[in-house]
């Protein structure tokens, strides 16, 4: 006859796969609640009307927000980083289209070194390139400039835009291309009409992903900023050094808010694709 009870080793199995489970729900749950709970935190802040940072705030309102919007010193910051991420997005995606069709959709010879060559900037670390960049920066007048800010967040942002859209083309059958130009077009026309369509959801994504890039970027700035270029992330961390402004509370939700939404636009554009 056959026993009823599960063998020793049965139980010890399905005991082990439940507390697996368990563990990996529970580092799940511990993880999300260190990712969001700083997050709440700073939101439940920015609607203190006291004159410090203290939480839980003794009372509620909106004057962290009216005192960012009538201060001059954050507008001015907030409008300098817009500019120069929509330029830098601007610019990477500018470059980062001709690159990945160079890597994918022709013979040129070392594409596989080139690939690695684009992606440099995210295995270098940032204050090394920093650093680097300072000195030659020094030597062609650049510290201080615009220009400057824009080329150095390009590099930054460049790689994320490479990837994102060597991985959309790589998903884009080449025969499409060849089909087309077999009916007239020109390989300029297929490659703008189909390949480039088709490319649109994977350009706005890298867009944004640059944008984001070079908007909270805070290191490129302190090398090679000068007084005249104040972002926001470099306005937050003189606030934080030198006396902690109550009105970084509100900006920073304004950051989560408009970063949450951005990512999320771009994802469903990309999902409708």
């Amino acid at each position: 006859m056959r026993s009823r009870e599960p063998l020793p080793r049965q139980w010890l199995d399905r005991a082990l796969d439940r507390g697996v489970r368990i563990a990996g729900r529970v580092l799940l749950a511990l993880t999300l609640a260190f990712l969001l709970v700083p997050a709440v935190i700073v939101i439940l802040l920015s609607f203190s009307n006291a004159d410090f940072i203290t939480f839980p705030p003794p009372a509620w309102g909106l004057r962290q927000y009216r005192t960012l919007l009538e201060s001059q010193l954050w507008l001015d910051a907030i409008w300098l980083s817009t500019r120069l991420a929509v330029t830098t997005a601007l610019l990477a995606v500018l470059i980062a289209v001709p690159a990945a069709y160079a890597i994918y959709r022709t013979s040129l010879p070392g594409r596989s070194f080139l690939g690695l060559l684009g992606l440099l900037s995210l295995i270098v670390p940032i204050s090394a390139y920093a650093v680097a960049m300072y000195g030659l920066y020094a030597l062609l007048g650049l510290l201080g400039t615009g220009i400057g800010i824009v080329l150095a967040h390009t590099v930054l942002a460049f790689p994320l835009v490479l990837i994102i859209v060597t991985t959309a083309m790589s998903r884009i059958p080449r025969e499409l291309e060849l089909v087309a130009m077999t009916l007239g077009a020109s390989r300029l026309r297929a490659w703008i009409g189909i390949t480039g369509r088709l490319l649109v959801p994977a350009l706005v994504t890298g867009f944004v992903f640059a944008f984001l890039a070079s908007f909270d970027e805070a290191v490129f700035i302190n090398f090679l900023g000068g007084p005249g270029l104040v972002t926001l992330p470099k306005a937050i961390f003189d606030s934080v050094r030198f006396g902690v402004d109550p009105a970084i509370t509100a900006i920073a939700t304004l950051l989560i808010v408009a970063s949450a939404g951005v990512v999320g636009i771009a994802s469903w554009l990309e999902r409708r694709a």
